[in-house]
């Protein structure tokens, strides 16, 4: 079985590339660091197994997951996050990744157990992914029922602090068409100010810091 690692830590990197040739006999075509490299070397080795992390420097890990999931339908794929916002975990079971091990809790043995149901064409999620789906499920003011997709993208800009002109410069909008949405967003959340709804939009999971604009 053919694995490419996308992780950003080396030490992580290196742990997982032991376990997964070590433990289970697999071949690591690749290991790269951010998520361009890690596509181009998903694309040139065509692996069996991804092992993905979702806080990568260039790119959103889920984004990849789902590039993945459509060019190459045969690769497994498990996601190691610490990220528990619930935006995120409701994507990873959306995406169809075919599992998740949270970083925060989980030991080495839970991973070995994940790489080999999910290598072996199983899943494995860790706990905190049911429980968040779950409590979105009993929440009947959860975003995903209040706010479109698109919605939630708007949302994901006002959380890096973008002005009405910024975020419609990036969705290729009229300015008082993101103020329209803007408005639109606080209304359905009941929130009543800017401060309030980034402060939603970085707890919720739909701005992370890597999402924010670096200085020069």
């Amino acid at each position: 079985m053919r694995v490419v690692v996308v992780e950003d830590h080396a030490l992580i990197a290196d742990l997982l590339a032991a376990v997964c040739e070590r433990d289970f006999g697999f071949t690591v075509a690749a290991a790269r660091s951010s998520g361009a490299a890690g596509l181009s070397a998903v694309r040139e080795h065509r692996p069996d197994l991804v092992l993905l992390d979702i806080s990568l420097p260039d790119l959103d890990g889920l984004d990849l997951a789902g590039t993945v999931r459509r060019e190459l339908p045969a690769a497994r794929i498990l996601v190691l996050s610490s990220l528990r916002d619930p935006a995120t975990l409701r994507r990873v079971r959306e995406i169809g990744v075919h599992g998740y091990v949270d970083k925060r809790e989980q030991t080495l043995p839970v991973l070995r157990e994940a790489i080999r149901q999910v290598a072996g064409g199983g899943s494995y999620f860790s706990p905190v992914v049911a429980e968040a789906v779950q409590r979105l499920a009993r929440d009947p003011h959860a975003f995903h029922r209040v706010l479109s997709p698109y919605e939630q993208t708007v949302l994901g800009l006002i959380g890096e602090s973008l002005s009405d002109a910024e975020i419609a410069a990036r969705l290729n909008i009229k300015s008082a068409t993101a103020q329209s949405r803007r408005r639109d967003i606080m209304g359905k959340l009941n929130i009543h100010s800017t401060p309030k709804l980034i402060r939603y939009a970085i707890e919720n999971g739909f701005t992370r810091p890597e999402h924010f604009p670096r200085g020069p």
